[in-house]
């Protein structure tokens, strides 16, 4: 007897093999003939192991000439020449089932429930009572099997969630769009059915993570009200499965919408309820240490800022390498010291800046689109700092002219920066970046 992992067909061949009308193949297994448009009609992708054992004791049970032709169907994968559909074609207009009756559509002449509900007056049950108990079991059963996600399709889906995180930091952002809201809308489709705890839970989580990269699409495209949007569905996502790892990095990507509107003081009220417990351990924490560091040297709290910088660097000791992924679910030593860059940059500390951005540019992977370029900017505004201007212009022109730099709100908010501390200097290197910078600062100026 060959193993059967049942699916649709493999009922369809069953039902075939037995030369039984759905009618009277759901009265043998012991089912309304509904469910068994729900099996065939591949509304199933996992069958509930209750109906899996139900249709293996019909196999049991079987006559050997019918095992033998349903083994046959199975193997070659196929039908046998018999059609289930010419028996079906014989019954009352009333109780045939085809592929084309609504799954509301309730089956009025059921001879298995007429029977089940005798049963139940005879135990003293009647009315509402004996419709219930007879009917609910199989609605259950049926429930399950038409909202069951196969674990292959949902292990897509949660590979696709974070290979699109990856690649957000690898390619000009707005090329995902598209891609990551026509994701989104299946994994929120396949969620307004009925799963399995585990299934809806790993659903949810990847549902908000493609809400993630979909906020960290609109920010660097300069929508900020509609990434604020799409940040706080993250994190509902996230607090509705209690996974507290998932919503603090999607915290942590909101904290960027008043980072680059200059509101550090925002940044820090949005982070202080998370932050004033402590948390001291993983990427998600160290990511939202080191951004309320940024936001401490933006306001030129040096103490709070070194304080911040340490925890976030604490928080990454002793996490494996297969916590600290590429892209935006994770934070990696390079964003640390970039953030470092960052921070002693606005406290005017221009030997520790060079040090830092030298540090994150050695981390970095050359291919990503936006930081690196930031981190050159952060370079080339210590080296202005220090005097040396032709250096400076050479660092931040490369940061706008290297091929894989995309000229995101990011890039386009830096650039302007720089160009403003520029301001009465001049000379060659300085003609050179503000020949190539000024498509860059036009659309910045656009977009403020």
């Amino acid at each position: 007897m060959v193993e059967i992992d049942w699916t649709g067909e493999d009922v369809r061949a069953l039902r075939a093999a037995m030369r039984r009308s759905r009618y009277e193949f759901a009265r043998l297994v012991g089912v309304t003939p509904r469910t068994v448009v729900l099996w065939e009609n591949g509304r199933t992708t996992r069958m509930h192991a209750a109906s899996q054992r139900l249709l293996d004791r019909v196999v049991s049970e079987a006559d050997p000439v019918v095992v033998a032709r349903f083994e046959r169907a199975v193997t070659a994968g196929r039908g046998t020449d018999f059609e289930p559909e010419v028996i079906d074609s014989a019954l009352d207009t009333e109780t045939q089932l085809g592929r084309d009756i609504g799954l509301d559509k309730e089956v009025e002449d059921d001879d298995v429930r007429r029977r089940e509900l005798l049963a139940c007056i005879g135990v003293g049950l009647t009315g509402k009572a004996a419709d219930l108990v007879a009917g609910e079991p199989e609605k259950m059963l049926a429930t399950l099997d038409a909202g069951s996600i196969s674990e292959r399709r949902l292990g897509l889906l949660e590979q696709s969630a974070e290979t699109l995180g990856k690649r957000v930091v690898q390619v000009p952002p707005h090329e995902l769009l598209q891609t990551t809201l026509e994701q989104f809308r299946t994994v929120r489709g396949t969620l307004a059915q009925r799963q399995a705890t585990h299934h809806q839970v790993r659903l949810v989580r990847t549902a908000g993570r493609l809400a993630n990269v979909v906020g960290e699409i609109l920010f660097n495209e300069g929508h900020l009200g509609q990434a604020r949007m799409w940040y706080g569905t993250a994190i509902h996502a996230a607090q509705d499965i209690g996974d507290r790892y998932s919503e603090d990095i999607a915290l942590a990507g909101l904290a960027y919408l008043p980072t680059y509107s200059d509101k550090p003081n925002e940044v820090l009220n949005l982070l202080g309820g998370r932050l004033e417990e402590n948390p001291a351990h993983g990427p998600a924490a160290a990511w939202l240490w080191g951004m309320a560091a940024r936001a401490h040297a933006s306001l030129g709290n040096a103490v709070q800022f070194a304080r911040c910088i340490e925890k976030s660097g604490r928080a990454l000791e002793n996490v494996g390498q297969e916590e600290l992924t590429v892209g935006i679910f994770s934070y990696r030593p390079e964003k640390l010291a970039f953030y470092q860059a960052i921070g002693y940059s606005n406290l005017g500390r221009a030997a520790e800046t060079a040090k830092a951005a030298a540090r994150a540019l050695t981390l970095y992977d050359p291919q990503e689109t936006m930081e690196p370029a930031l981190v050159r900017f952060e370079h080339a505004t210590a080296l202005l700092s220090a005097g040396e201007i032709d250096e400076a212009c050479s660092v931040a022109t490369q940061a706008i002219t290297s091929n894989s730099t995309y000229i995101g709100l990011t890039v386009t908010k830096r650039a302007r920066q720089f160009d403003a501390a520029l301001a009465g200097f001049r000379g060659r290197t300085v003609t050179e970046w503000r020949q190539h910078a000024r498509s860059v600062i036009e659309s910045a100026r656009t977009k403020a």
